[in-house]
């Protein structure tokens, strides 16, 4: 079908790794932003800005590729506003844990959270351990297993973690313990640190196949407090995660700020808030420049705007290079053939406006072939060959097996269907071409064919010599009753090519001789009297 085509992908959602990518494509922002992202983990966080000057220029693409290639140091949170222009400390927390309740793969129901904790106690239990308030009889065995082995040694489902087991049994009295440690290692508030440290707690311990560990999480978080409280919760949350990993918070798609004046300033403001409680925290904001330019810059002051744009990363027009990767990402080794036939003017210099009018192009020459196809099915009728009644009824025309073409562009306004015998395509010439040389278009002269010598004559007979050729074998020299056939070769039949035969001569005494001897023997050996 027409609508059917390599180009259908227009959009493309943050987080899905894409099928198809050229590598040229915003390759200069890909490598700035991967550098500036690429830091320790206690690193100070920046807030980058991602601009483009219109929709369409691969920034959600640009993004997924970062964060999977990024994944095994960086978590990517995305940050989805709130009837399209609110983003607040609630809206974040709920993006926050939907990204880190995610399932592991082949994990029997674990997730990303529960590796989080199981980390996180692991290392808060060290210095306890480490200082004796944990009593334990090989303190060495034990802190190179919280080091080295921590998400087997705080495995609650398992019978043999007797590390987590036991901290299950003491968890009232290791709980505050643990808060503490956490909280001044992140530089957090310990009420709040002390609330994720209960909850995730508990979230952790519950075995994985029961989902109501997720429902008491989800109730634990959604009944908290409001206002700057909730912000020192997410806070909280966020500073936990960033003392195991680079934590980066991502917004997107901010399109609805322009139609809401404050949107920006209050989206402003929370990041600065945030940024300010946690270090550690990155900050992208994708969009267009337009959004940049009327939702943003106009409602502003100037430190907003020069916090909001720390690190700018501003993304390129195509040139044309990368306009024959970019299709080539679709169609392999067709992409310059495609661009001859897209109007660039229409088109723009953008991937998706590329993607669009190539789809539009090979939509017109898929349905322009099949037209045409449709024409060619019923051929002009053509005079008759005489000499076509020596080709096997059973065999195929030449114009019924078209070669289809890799694409819809190729060259030639014609099908090969219908394409004249003048343009025959290159290879090995068939049989009927090799010998053209050698034979006479009879109904061009409008003169007879010559009779053929096997017409009207039965099959059987079809076989037999023409007079004055020979069917045998020329005989061995060594064959004494081999005789020669002097009859046959004083046949007047005309000869091929015009040569004449021998003419007639008496046998000499030695060949007379020679014939007497051989019937004498023949006689003799048969008994037949006379012939």
């Amino acid at each position: 079908m027409a609508s059917d085509h390599p180009f259908q992908t227009l959009f493309e959602t943050f987080g899905k790794l894409p099928s198809a990518h050229a590598e040229p494509v915003n390759r200069r922002a890909f490598v700035a932003l991967g550098e500036a992202l690429s830091v320790p983990v206690e690193s100070t966080g920046r807030c980058i800005l991602l601009r483009a000057p219109r929709a369409g220029h691969g920034k959600t693409h640009l993004l997924s590729r970062l964060q999977h290639q990024l994944a095994a140091t960086h978590e990517f949170i995305p940050l989805y506003a709130v009837s399209g222009s609110r983003i607040d400390a609630a809206s974040v927390t709920d993006d926050a844990l939907r990204r880190l309740l995610r399932q592991l793969p082949a994990s029997a129901g674990l997730s990303v959270l529960d590796l989080m904790v199981r980390r996180l106690f692991a290392s808060a239990l060290q210095p306890l351990v480490k200082s004796g308030e944990v009593p334990c009889q090989d303190r060495e065995g034990a802190l190179t297993a919280l080091r080295n082995r921590p998400i087997e040694t705080f495995d609650f489902h398992h019978p043999n973690a007797v590390t987590a087991h036991w901290a299950r049994e003491n968890f009232e009295v290791l709980g505050p313990r643990l808060s503490l440690e956490l909280s001044q290692r992140a530089g957090l508030p310990i009420r709040e640190v002390s609330f994720w440290v209960e909850a995730l707690f508990r979230f952790a311990a519950t075995p994985a196949d029961q989902p109501e560990r997720v429902r008491a999480l989800g109730e634990a978080v959604l009944s908290g407090p409001e206002g700057g409280a909730a912000m020192e919760r997410l806070a909280a949350l966020l500073g936990l995660v960033a003392l195991l990993v680079r934590v980066v918070l991502v917004a997107d798609e901010l399109e609805g700020f322009s139609a809401e004046e404050s949107a920006a300033l209050k989206f402003a403001a929370f990041l600065g808030s945030l940024r300010q409680s946690v270090d550690p925290l990155d900050v992208i904001i994708s969009l267009n420049q337009d959004i940049w330019q009327s939702a943003f810059v106009p409602r502003l002051s100037g430190g907003l705007t020069d916090r909001l744009s720390e690190v700018v990363v501003d993304l390129e027009p195509l040139t044309e290079a990368e306009m024959v990767r970019l299709l080539e990402s679709r169609v392999p080794g067709l992409g310059a053939e495609v661009l001859d036939h897209v109007d660039l003017h229409k088109a723009g210099n953008h991937p998706r406006g590329l993607l669009r009018a190539a789809a539009a192009a090979w939509i017109e020459a898929v349905e322009r072939r099949g037209s045409q196809g449709k024409a060619a099915a019923t051929p002009p009728p053509l005079a008759p060959d005489p000499m076509a009644t020596a080709a096997t009824p059973s065999e195929p025309a030449v114009a019924d097996v078209p070669s289809l073409p890799p694409s819809p562009f190729s060259s030639g306004s014609e099908p090969d269907s219908v394409r004249s015998s003048g343009d025959e395509p290159k290879g090995e010439p068939s049989e009927d071409a090799a010998n053209s040389d050698y034979q006479i278009d009879w109904s061009a002269k409008n003169e007879e064919p010559p009779p053929r010598e096997s017409d009207g004559v039965p099959p059987e007979m079809a076989d037999l010599p023409e007079p004055g050729v020979s069917s045998r074998s020329e005989a061995s020299q060594d064959d004494e009753f081999a005789m020669p056939h002097f009859g046959e070769a004083v046949e007047s039949h005309p000869q091929p090519g015009g040569a004449q035969p021998p003419p007639l001569r008496d046998p000499t005494p030695e060949e007379a001789d020679r014939v007497d001897d051989l019937l004498r023997q023949f006689r003799e050996r048969y008994g037949r009297g006379s012939l």
